[in-house]
């Protein structure tokens, strides 16, 4: 069955270079196999300007493509981070893709999300790829507040955020994701009004108590089955 896709390289340009995928593009096959054979950004780069692939086994990285196409091209300097996803998202159903798979050059791994329409899907793309985004897209992202204290209402929170994890770009790379992660949850379980009087250094502080209060259950957690195992009084 075509279960369509995206592939997608984006160069410090920034340039989307992508390559269309026809059958079993899903997370379990296509996803599976580029994340066992193609997670090196050099490889990660070479699939994506393949063109166009019939199919790509997950077992083996074998590619079958008969078909020989150039790799789309996509001009993305000068934009929004928003922007920017907006118009992968836009270049992504015009190849009528079920998936689009983006490899994320911070985290040197792929991310997928799926087409539920051009808006919908990028703002899912900006969540999955925020910390990177940010490195390319950051210095020209709209309507930032004019001061790092400023409050912002609801619609400009994920800019502020956006910003708050730009300034974190140096922090370990698996607390950030954590941190994004439970960011993402609560914001699913509570609702975005939740952070939207946030500004840039409320969410830095919100990060510094996140990842003490990590620590500490780690440790919390360590103590306890050391203790069970007789390792500890």
């Amino acid at each position: 069955m075509a279960t369509r896709a995206l592939v997608g390289f984006i160069t410090d340009k920034p340039e989307l270079i992508a390559t269309y995928n026809h059958y079993d593009g899903y997370p379990e096959n296509l996803g599976k196999g580029l994340s066992n054979f193609y997670e090196e950004p050099n490889e990660a780069l070479k699939i994506a300007s393949l063109g166009y692939i019939s199919y790509l086994d997950p077992e083996t990285g074998e590619i079958d493509a008969k078909h020989k196409e150039a790799p789309s091209k996509v001009n993305l300097s000068g934009m929004s981070f928003e922007d920017a996803m907006l118009r992968v998202a836009e270049e992504a159903d015009s190849f009528g893709a079920d998936y689009i798979y983006i490899y994320d050059s911070e985290n040197m791994e792929w991310v997928d999300v799926k087409m539920y329409g051009t808006r919908q899907s990028a703002e899912a793309l900006m969540q999955a790829l925020m910390p990177m985004g940010y490195e390319l897209f950051g210095p020209n992202i709209k309507d930032l507040p004019a001061a790092p204290d400023q409050y912002v209402n609801e619609g400009d929170m994920e800019k502020v955020m956006s910003q708050a994890f730009f300034k974190l770009q140096d922090q370990p790379k698996e607390m950030v994701k954590a941190y994004k992660d439970s960011l993402a949850n609560d914001i699913r379980l509570h609702g975005p009004e939740t952070y939207a009087d946030y500004s840039v250094e409320d969410f830095i502080e919100d990060y510094d108590n996140y990842i003490a209060d990590k620590m500490a259950m780690e440790s919390f957690t360590k103590r306890k089955w050391q203790h069970r195992a007789g390792i500890i009084k």
